[in-house]
């Protein structure tokens, strides 16, 4: 007996025509019937010799019907021609090929049922003759597992798509093949439904997702999911914007419709970014980035929308790429500065508050308004670091303001996102607090819609806390979000922040006065306090305070200044003696 290998990783047991069977000595019935592999033994006629129980077991054969037989009766047909063929050949070499290894091969159960074994072959010379031994063991369950995992492996068990593995090497065939286009979709408003209802809706969202999409897209792509809220689809043969543009229509229009789960009207858009191979790509991770940076600018635009790769946007992450490694040796560098603007009480145009600015002192550039590399940083891993850092810096000089003749006067903090989703904003706020001696009353942390629409789940608890303690919490640009109003029941806010859009033409525009005048009527019913940013006319001014706005930051009250500027601009006798 021989095994011939296929290509499959799989083998067969070669057998040749039987001749005049020769019985396998006594001494070893005992060895064969103690044990529990199935053990069979063969001589060079193809004939079984010796038959154990555990072989009885595994084939269904009893060992007075199995011995004296040739081995195919243990051997499927379609397989016995290459097996006849190579035990030819090993009892005419005297040398078996797999012999003293280990094979998977496909057995023949009694009851005509094939399933897989594993085999470990010898052979010896036995008076001069050749013989052979195999040890078999059934290895369905095995198998059924391997196949299992190489199922988990390639599939996405939430939606059952291809997942990024499987179209890694789907799109690995292609490319090399025909013209391809990648098409790259992540959704818009997906992390809004896992903060606000739940991992579990979620996850039933995607799982409705995947049913849509795959109907949309039909058997014209390969459609997968890539991890999280992020999928792809391969369009293989196909670079036509037109045809490429349908499949998109098809996409937004299967989404459009609101998905009903757990008691919820739940409405899920998408961001598309498509590249095109050989035209923008020639490699795999090559295709894939021009797709994502074209995600990323359909994103950028607010989502709902589809972009095609352009070289443009590639010369954009290069200098986001670059920015960024220069904002990490600027903060190794200290090239970081902190400017002030004031906030004033309208009433007595009285000092109140200042809100911390953050600025880069470039070493080529000179200083850098926040507009230049704000958005780069808000990404970058120091992000936490630096507004750590800021809320440090601010909070000290809070302290050294209130031991001159400034007296208290609260410090307005921006807060980044890391922050929020890190879990140590209320430590590293206590800390600050405690390092500087300085009233929580004294430190205002400012966030934006778009921060907390992110990140609800992970910083509600620790502004709760923070505002517990006596810390302020505003609410930036207030007015321009589409969720504002909703988020003020459900967030620990103390004031809002009128965004400068309705303060520029508040006194001219009777719409933006409305709007003012609406949103200062809603803070006072729930007892939160308005502030005005952008104000830089008296007129401005004298309509502010005509529809009762209590406080207002702009230019007409000061650019943002350093802390000892502020001090020498606004202390109490320089204004006396002004």
């Amino acid at each position: 007996m021989n095994v011939t290998g296929k290509t499959d990783g799989s083998a067969t047991v070669d057998l040749a025509l039987p001749e005049a069977s020769r019985p396998i000595p006594g001494r070893y019935s005992q060895m064969l019937a103690n044990s529990a592999t199935a053990v069979i033994c063969a001589g060079p006629d193809n004939l079984i010799a010796s038959w154990n129980s555990a072989a009885e077991q595994l084939f269904g054969h009893c060992a007075s019907d199995a011995i004296g037989k040739p081995l195919w009766i243990i051997i499927p047909p379609q397989d016995r021609a290459a097996h006849a063929a190579s035990f030819d050949r090993a009892v005419r070499d005297g040398r078996a090929r797999l012999a003293g290894g280990t094979v998977e091969v496909m057995g023949l159960h009694a009851d005509g049922k094939q399933f897989p074994v594993e085999m470990s072959l010898s052979m010896w010379t036995e008076s001069d003759r050749p013989m052979f031994g195999a040890l078999l063991r059934d290895v369905t369950h095995r198998q059924a597992a391997r196949s299992r995992l190489e199922h988990l492996a390639h599939i996405d068990s939430l939606t059952s798509l291809p997942n990024r593995n499987a179209f890694h090497c789907k799109l690995t065939s292609a490319i090399g093949q025909s013209p391809v286009s990648l098409v790259l979709l992540d959704l818009d408003g997906f992390k809004y439904v896992n903060d606000s209802i739940g991992h579990s809706v979620g996850d039933q969202v995607l799982a409705a997702v995947a049913t849509r999409l795959s109907a949309a897209v039909g058997p014209t792509g390969y459609l997968a999911r890539l991890g999280g809220d992020e999928f792809a689809i391969l369009l293989a043969g196909c670079v036509d914007p037109l045809e490429i543009d349908g499949c998109t229509k098809q996409i937004f229009d299967a989404l459009h419709s609101p998905f009903e789960l757990a008691g919820h009207s739940i409405y899920i858009g998408t961001s598309i970014g498509i590249a095109m191979a050989p035209a923008d790509a020639t490699t795999v991770e090559h295709l894939l980035s021009s797709a994502d940076l074209a995600l990323y600018s359909a994103k950028a635009e607010g989502g709902g929308t589809r972009k095609y790769f352009v070289r443009a946007m590639q010369t954009s992450a290069e200098q986001r790429h670059r920015m960024g490694r220069e904002l990490r040796q600027a903060w190794a560098n200290d090239e970081f500065e902190l400017l002030y603007q004031p906030q004033l009480q309208l009433a007595d145009k009285s000092l109140v508050g200042a809100e911390a600015l953050l600025r880069w002192r470039h070493p080529d550039h000179g200083l850098l308004p926040p507009q230049s590399f704000i958005s780069v940083l808000e990404d970058n891993p120091i992000a936490e670091l630096v507004g750590d850092w800021i809320i440090n810096r601010a909070c000290e000089t809070a302290a050294q303001w209130k031991r001159t003749d400034l007296g208290p006067i609260r410090v307005g903090v921006n807060l980044f996102a890391a922050q929020l989703r890190s879990g140590r904003l209320f430590n590293v706020v206590s800390a600050a607090l405690h390092a500087h001696d300085l009233a929580p009353q004294l430190l205002e942390l400012e966030i934006t819609e778009n921060t907390v629409l992110r990140y609800n789940k992970q910083s509600s608890g620790a502004l709760s806390k923070l505002k517990a303690l006596g810390v302020g919490i505003a609410f930036d640009d207030f007015g321009t979000g589409f969720a504002s109003l909703s988020l003020l029941q459900k967030y620990p806010v103390t004031r809002l922040k009128i965004d400068q859009s309705f303060v520029a033409q508040v006194d001219r525009d009777s719409g933006d006065a409305a709007i003012v005048r609406a949103v200062i009527a809603m803070a006072a019913s729930l007892n939160l306090t308005v502030i005005a940013e952008g104000l830089e006319t008296t007129a401005q001014e004298a309509a502010l305070l005509q529809l009762q706005c209590s406080e207002a930051q702009g230019y007409l009250y000061g650019k943002p200044m350093t802390a000892d500027e502020l001090v020498t601009i606004f202390s109490k006798k320089n204004i006396a003696e002004g």
